[in-house]
């Protein structure tokens, strides 16, 4: 994980939380309740929801993010723990899941089912379970994709990603991070993505109830063929 650990101290400069996304959490989330944010990065999500009455806990598995999170937003509770862990906490605990930001496809699919049985178990009864991924149904008929460039010229950065060596359920992240003089950091880490049709039959054991699937945090009809679009999946407990 160690591009994770180099990308802590740039990550909100590449990614910052666009208003917009959070007043669309705000709707969208449960006015009271503990929410748990899982692959929390930096924090932004936690820090900005986190209230009297909606206390927010983010964890990730990566020290350097957990020690931004920490230092950036006191209102909100941080641990290291991975995806994989979320079985630790208390069962029935929390009134919201959310999963953001791609981070699902970072879980091996063997481990899939296991870490959607857990979510069920961590939710109140009627709580909701939010993720967003990339859609990935046109990029897994490729051998490779490339994004746009992210610019941010304040600090001169560019920040670059692609998917190599694309198969069902497997793919590179490829990752660099350079400004004028030089490369800043590379990374490269294995993802283990679905197709949308993948992801709704992976919560088909848990009793989970379908809510919305959508293209984006604005509501637009999913597309499974909508290039580089993403997926924005809501079920309830």
């Amino acid at each position: 994980m160690a591009f994770y650990a180099d990308f802590a101290g740039h990550y909100d400069a590449v990614f910052p939380l666009r208003g917009d996304v959070l007043k669309f959490l705000e709707r969208e989330l449960p006015a009271e309740g503990r929410v748990l944010d899982v692959g929390c990065g930096t924090g932004a999500c936690c820090g900005n929801l986190a209230r009297p009455g909606r206390p927010c806990l983010g964890i990730d598995l990566d020290p350097g993010m957990i020690a931004q999170a920490e230092t950036r937003h006191p209102m909100a509770e941080f641990r290291i723990l991975g995806m994989q862990e979320v079985g630790l906490l208390p069962t029935g605990s929390f009134a919201a899941v959310i999963c953001l930001g791609n981070v699902l496809p970072h879980l091996p699919l063997a481990s899939l089912p296991g870490f959607l049985s857990a979510v069920h178990r961590l939710l109140e009864p009627g709580g909701t379970w939010l993720f967003q991924t990339v859609n990935f149904d046109p990029i897994l008929r490729r051998r490779a994709h490339v994004f746009p460039v992210i610019r941010v010229p304040e600090r001169g950065l560019a920040f670059h990603r692609a998917y190599e060596n694309i198969a069902p359920g497997r793919l590179e992240f490829v990752t660099a991070l350079t400004d004028p003089d030089r490369v800043v950091f590379r990374g490269r880490e294995t993802l283990y993505p679905l197709t949308t049709v993948g992801y709704r039959a992976m919560h088909s054991a848990d009793r989970w109830q379908p809510v919305r699937h959508d293209a984006d945090f604005n509501g637009r009809d999913f597309d499974a063929d909508m290039d580089s679009g993403s997926v924005w999946v809501w079920h309830r407990r």
